[in-house]
C-alpha cells in the first residue's frame, strides 16, 4: 500500500496537484491506525491485504519495474510484520513462506533453456516450421500456434514468446502480413500450453508443488483437454481474424515463397555436435520429469540436474550463462512468497476459505465453481501468479473436507482457472504484456479494449469447458 501511495504522490507532485493526494494519504494512515487500535486483527488484515493488492496493481501497470516494486513491498511488509506480529523471526520466512521446490524448478529450467538455446536448437525448429508453411497465411498461423505451444510446454512463456514473436515479426514484414493475429495467436497458445505439462506454467508449478501432483498424473488429466481445445482456439482466431484480411495489400519488396523454401535451417547451427548434445540433454530432462513420480524424485532436483547435464555436455561460456539465468523470476517468486506468507499470517486467507465453505457447504462442485470464477476473474486483472499463490492456502483448507473422495479436483480447478483466466486482459500474464509492447514497437498498436474484445469470449469458453471437463473427471473418480 505504501509503495502504491508513494508512486501516486510522486506523480502528483510532478503535476503540482499533490496537496489533495497528500491529504488522502494522511487520512488513510490515520484510518489504519484507528482500525489497528480498535481491532488489532482487523488492522493487520487491512494493512497486509492492501499491501498485497497495491503491489500487484503496480506490477501490472509498471511491469518493467516489477523487481524493484516487489522488493520495496517486501521490505515494507517485513518491517510491519516485525512491529505487528508477536514472535516474528526470519525463520518464518525461510521455513514457512518460501516454496523452495518452485524456485528449484525455475532455476533448473532457466539453466537448461539458456544452454540449449545457445546451440541454435530452437532457431532451427522455428525455421523448419516456417519452411513447412511456405508462407501461406492460415498454414503459417497454425504452425506458429503449434510451435508456440510446443516451446511453451518446456520453456517459460516469455522465452517462447520472444523466440516465436521474433520469427513472426520478421516473416510478416517480409510477406506484408499484419503480425497482430499471429502475435495474439501466440499469446493464446501460451495460455493453453500452460496446461500441457506440470512445468509449462508458473501457476502449474506452484500448485503442483503444494498439492504433490506428479508429472505423469498431471499429463494424463491435462493432455486430453489441451488436444480438444487446440483446434477450437485455432478456428476461433481464424473467425476473429479471417485469413483474407491479414495481408496488408501494400507494395513491399518482401520475401517470396521460393525464398522461404530455400532457407537452410542449419545456417543457425554453429556446432553440430553441441546441437545434438543439447537435444539429448533436453530429451533426458523431459524423460526425467516423466519418471519423477514413480521414482519419487522432486521436479526441482530433475530440473537442476537437467540444467547441469546440459552445461557439462555443451560447455557454454559460463560467465555469459550466469548473466542470462532468469534471476528476475527467482527474485519475483521469492518476493511473492513473502507477501503471500505475510497475508497468510493475518489468517485472512483462512477466513476466505471459511467464507467459501459457508456458501458452498459440503458441495464440492459449488466450491470448484466459486474458485473457477474468482481465480479466472482476478487472474486477468492482477496476474495469474499472485492470484494462484494467494489462493493456495484457501484451496488447501477447503480441500481437507474432500481429501478422501476427490483429493485433486479443487487443485486442478485452481491450475486451469489460473492458466486460462490470466489471458483475458494483457495484464494477466507476462506473454500478454510482451505481445502488446511488441506490436506497439512495430507500429501495430493494440489498445486494452481491442485485446479484451478478442480474448474475453474464448477465455470464458475455455473456462466453462475446463469446469465441465474437470467435473466429469471428478464424478468418474479420476481426480
Amino acid at each position: 500500500m505504501l509503495t502504491f501511495i508513494s508512486v501516486m504522490i510522486y506523480k502528483r507532485m510532478e503535476s503540482n496537484k499533490s496537496i489533495p493526494l497528500m491529504f488522502i494519504f494522511v487520512v488513510l494512515i490515520g484510518l489504519l491506525v484507528i482500525f489497528y487500535l480498535i481491532n488489532p486483527r482487523m488492522g493487520k488484515i487491512l494493512v497486509f491485504s492492501l499491501l498485497f493488492i497495491s503491489t500487484f496493481i503496480l506490477v501490472a501497470k509498471y511491469h518493467h519495474q516489477q523487481i524493484t516494486i516487489i522488493l520495496v513491498s517486501c521490505l515494507i511488509g517485513l518491517a510491519l510484520a516485525l512491529l505487528l506480529f508477536e514472535g516474528f523471526t526470519w525463520y518464518n520466512i525461510i521455513d514457512h513462506y518460501i516454496e523452495w521446490e518452485v524456485l528449484a524448478v525455475v532455476f533448473g529450467m532457466s539453466l537448461l533453456v539458456e544452454t540449449t538455446s545457445e546451440t541454435g536448437l530452437f532457431d532451427w525448429l522455428i525455421i523448419r516450421m516456417l519452411k513447412i508453411s511456405k508462407g501461406e497465411v492460415f498454414p503459417l498461423f497454425v504452425l506458429t500456434f503449434i510451435l508456440t505451444m510446443l516451446l511453451s510446454s518446456v520453456l517459460a512463456n516469455v522465452t517462447a514468446m520472444i523466440l516465436v514473436s521474433s520469427m513472426i515479426i520478421t516473416t510478416c514484414k517480409g510477406l506484408d502480413y499484419d503480425p497482430t493475429p499471429f502475435i495474439l495467436g501466440a499469446v493464446l497458445a501460451t495460455d493453453l500450453a500452460g496446461l500441457s505439462t506440470l512445468v509449462s506454467s508458473l501457476p502449474a508449478i506452484l500448485v503442483g508443488a503444494r498439492a504433490g501432483i506428479g508429472f505423469i498424473e498431471f499429463l494424463i488429466i491435462s493432455l486430453p483437454f489441451v488436444l480438444i481445445c487446440t483446434p477450437l482456439c485455432i478456428f476461433y482466431m481464424k473467425k476473429f481474424y479471417p485469413p483474407e484480411k491479414i495481408p496488408l495489400q501494400q507494395d513491399s519488396p518482401g520475401v517470396d515463397v521460393y525464398m522461404i523454401s530455400s532457407i537452410d535451417p542449419w545456417v543457425v547451427v554453429d556446432d553440430l555436435k553441441k546441437f545434438r548434445l543439447a537435444a539429448v540433454s533436453l530429451a533426458i530432462t523431459i524423460i526425467g520429469f516423466v519418471l519423477s513420480q514413480p521414482l519419487n524424485i522432486p521436479l526441482g532436483v530433475i530440473a537442476i540436474a537437467g540444467g547441469i547435464f546440459a552445461i557439462v555436455l555443451t560447455r557454454p561460456n559460463e560467465h555469459e550463462l550466469i548473466t542470462k539465468v532468469n534471476w528476475s523470476a527467482l527474485i519475483f517468486f521469492g518476493g511473492l512468497f513473502i507477501l503471500v506468507g505475510l497475508l497468510e499470517e493475518t489468517e485472512v486467507l483462512i477466513d476466505l476459505a471459511h467464507w467459501f465453505e459457508i456458501i458452498s457447504g459440503d458441495n464440492l462442485f459449488l466450491s470448484g465453481f466459486l474458485i473457477l470464477i474468482i481465480s479466472g476473474f482476478f487472474s486477468g486483472i492482477l496476474d495469474n501468479i499472485p492470484v494462484t499463490a494467494a489462493l493456495l492456502p484457501v484451496v488447501e483448507d477447503i480441500n481437507t473436507a474432500h481429501i478422501d473422495s476427490n483429493p485433486r479436483y479443487l487443485w486442478y480447478i485452481l491450475i486451469f482457472s489460473g492458466a486460462l483466466g490470466g489471458g483475458w486482459t494483457p495484464f494477466g500474464s507476462a506473454a500478454g504484456i510482451l505481445a502488446v509492447s511488441l506490436l506497439a514497437k512495430r507500429k501495430h498498436p493494440l489498445d486494452f479494449k481491442s485485446f479484451i474484445i478478442c480474448f474475453l469470449p474464448i477465455s470464458i469458453i475455455l473456462l466453462i469447458i475446463s469446469g465441465i471437463y474437470l467435473s466429469i473427471l471428478a464424478l468418474a473418480g479420476f481426480i
